[in-house]
């Protein structure tokens, strides 16, 4: 049931869970009602889909091992596999289900998000602004809009891979980074403050993509 969410088994209800993570993971914009869930669950399944997808990425990052016994081991990493496709418009609208309906979720992600962005090192808030920017346009998320001006390419090589294909980071893509200076804690703070605008975006598209 978890090494092939697209030939997902058991009840209807596990597989609309399967269903809606993949999308929130694959395509936000195409996030729709599910009969098995009502709103309340399908929110709930959204924002901790986007929560631990937000997780995983970091995790592939530093290629952190598993601590602890699962009893569906996840498949290894395969860097051949092909980076997903960005959205290919803007989700544009308000969310018809709102986040503010699980208050404790909205104010813990309005809190990580200003202790992600309102800060000045490592990153400096305009290579922020280009980051969440870039992310949000591969998401459909018309809210935001990178700095004009030179983008660092770079920079945006690893924010692309950590939100459209995790899983080909390797030290390879951080090398660039690194020869310029760029220290562990500096490289950290790229990856999560992609990852949480990945978060953010990929929740608002599909609370929006619902209605």
């Amino acid at each position: 049931m978890i090494a092939r969410p697209r030939e997902p088994k058991g009840t209807p209800r596990q597989r609309a869970l399967i269903e809606i993570t993949t999308l929130v993971t694959e395509a936000p914009w195409r996030v729709h009602r599910v009969a098995e869930l009502d709103d309340d669950a399908l929110l709930h399944t959204i924002a901790l889909s986007s929560y631990f997808g937000h997780l995983n990425r970091i995790a592939d990052a530093v290629a952190v091992p598993l601590d602890f016994t699962v009893r569906h081991a996840p498949p290894a990493t395969d860097p051949t596999v092909p980076a997903l496709a960005p959205a290919p418009s803007h989700r544009a609208g308000e969310p018809v289900l709102p986040l503010a309906r699980r208050p404790a979720t909205a104010a813990a992600i309005e809190a990580w998000h200003a202790h992600v962005f309102d800060r000045d090192a490592p990153l400096s808030r305009d290579e922020r602004a280009h980051l969440q920017g870039w992310v949000a346009a591969w998401l459909g998320d018309p809210r935001r809009a990178a700095p004009a001006g030179t983008s660092d390419a770079d920079l945006r090589r690893l924010a692309e891979l950590v939100t459209l294909a995790p899983w080909q980071l390797s030290d390879e893509v951080f090398a660039p980074l690194r020869a310029r200076g760029w220290d562990d804690a500096k490289l950290f703070d790229a990856v999560v403050t992609a990852s949480t605008a990945g978060m953010i975006s990929r929740l608002h598209v599909a609370l929006v993509a619902v209605g």
